[in-house]
């Protein structure tokens, strides 16, 4: 699906996916259908940096981005050039990474103020590792979960949290 949110081809996606063009373009169409939103979020952000010559984050850091078109040299097509496809994956890709630098910042805070032995270890896009001792498990999930919701509370959509737990990160299984 990525593919077809950043403004890939049916060529570029038949290819990637090893599929019929047709049926790369008859699935990005049906996508766009499905979410119309995601399209209405694309032009809004095109449009906004077309304007000002930058686009943000949710947390509001900035990123200058030179040769978005404005509306009227789009003519509507989903395909995007590269500054466009640069604007929007900063937005979305952007905003990911604030939102979970600010649930790593809220959930050390919270482990700090329980004194638990667990250890956040590693952060991977989206993605958290810790060390928990067994003893601690159940406080764990409550508290990365709660934190890492937390965090996106002043969005208008929730945040999902999946959890898993294994014996090593090969292993790990969702709870």
């Amino acid at each position: 699906r990525k593919g077809g949110i950043y403004g890939q081809s049916p060529f570029g996606l038949a290819k990637a996916l090893d599929i019929d063009q047709d049926d790369a373009a008859a699935f990005i169409e049906s996508y766009f259908r499905e979410y119309s939103g995601v399209e209405r979020f694309f032009n809004d952000t095109l449009n906004q940096c077309s304007q000002d010559g930058y686009v943000s984050t949710v947390l509001g850091r900035r990123r200058p981005v030179q040769g978005v078109r404005p509306p009227d040299k789009r003519d509507g097509s989903r395909f995007r050039n590269l500054p466009e496809r640069i604007a929007v994956n900063t937005v979305i890709q952007g905003s990911a990474a604030d939102l979970i630098k600010q649930a790593m910042v809220r959930i050390y805070r919270s482990m700090a103020s329980q004194q638990v032995q667990s250890r956040m270890l590693l952060q991977i896009h989206d993605e958290l590792v810790f060390e928990v001792p067994q003893e601690e498990r159940q406080l764990m999930i409550g508290l990365v979960e709660t934190e890492m919701i937390s965090a996106g509370e002043h969005l208008n959509v929730p945040l999902v949290v999946d959890i898993t737990m294994g014996s090593d990160w090969g292993s790990c299984e969702p709870l």
